[in-house]
């Protein structure tokens, strides 16, 4: 049996832990914030008292850190325990360089990589739904799928290693993007006086409607900021696209001004909130709010 150890269990990382119990694997998990173990030690798992002894204990290390500095951190304290042949699978967002930099650390240590971000938020990490976009080996994505079938329904092989986080970053500039537009949108239609809800439901219907207007535009209407998603690690996931790009020298317009939305945010100390909350910043220029009922 695959002994699987996890580090990183936040919003994402704390249910996908859950599912990897739920799938009768041994799991070890460590954190940096002790709040999050305890829930996972009652089910069962063992707490290592360090990522070095976390990964000398597991056939397949899953790290889902916030930042590139903290994977690069975590993996080099996890290479230091880890076995040969053993596996470093990040499920991170971060750039393709740092990733790449990580899979030529594990190698020279005799341990595989693999980069697998995944798409789904929280609600996907709970059912085991997730979308998980893979970067390196097939051969060493089919000694881990199992594992990652635990987790995701849909396993996409992108290519070599960076693969799966580029194709990640490419997501996030459709939905930084997407949840910027679609708060402009409603601010436009607000301050010309049109009903809020009303402009939605037209919009649901109309050429604009994507899943992003549904996901955010309710959440606009009811206020409803609590962070599924932070506007920091969505700004964080655009400053590691506009990095990629600039290494690829691919031009992100769109990207680069929707990332100054998310800057704005957190000036404004509002980081902390939901990306929907991106609304806000355009709601104190334009002079109004968003919300259910006439403007």
């Amino acid at each position: 049996m695959t002994r699987v150890g996890m580090i990183g269990l936040g919003r994402m990382g704390a249910p996908m832990a859950g599912r990897i119990l739920d799938a009768g694997f041994p799991l070890t998990v460590w954190a940096r914030r002790p709040p999050g173990l305890a829930a996972l030690a009652a089910r069962g798992a063992v707490v290592a008292d360090s990522p070095a002894v976390l990964g000398a204990g597991s056939d397949c290390v899953l790290t889902c850190l916030p930042r590139p500095a903290d994977v690069e951190a975590v993996a080099a304290q996890v290479l230091e325990g880890a076995r040969p042949g053993s596996v470093l699978l990040d499920m991170s967002t971060i750039d393709p360089d740092t990733s790449r930099r990580v899979g030529r650390a594990a190698r020279a240590r005799g341990v595989d990589y693999l980069d697998a971000p995944v798409s789904g938020g929280p609600g996907g990490a709970a059912t085991g739904t997730l979308t998980i976009m893979v970067g390196g080996e097939a051969a060493v994505l089919e000694r881990c799928r199992p594992v990652l079938l635990a987790l995701g329904t849909r396993i996409h092989h992108m290519g070599s290693t960076g693969s799966g986080h580029l194709a990640k970053l490419c997501n996030q500039v459709l939905t930084g993007v997407a949840y910027a537009a679609v708060a402009e949108a409603l601010v436009l239609g607000a301050k010309g006086g049109l009903d809020p809800a009303r402009l939605l439901e037209v919009l649901s219907t109309s050429s604009g409607r994507s899943r992003t207007l549904e996901q955010a535009g309710p959440a606009i209407l009811a206020r409803a900021f609590d962070a599924a998603f932070t506007a920091d690690l969505a700004a964080k996931d655009l400053e590691c696209a506009l990095a990629a790009a600039g290494a690829l020298t691919a031009r992100l317009l769109l990207a680069s001004t929707a990332h100054q939305c998310y800057v704005e945010m957190r000036a404004l100390g509002l980081g902390h909130l939901d990306q929907a909350a991106v609304v806000i910043p355009a709601e104190r220029i334009a002079g109004v709010t968003v919300r259910a009922g006439p403007a």
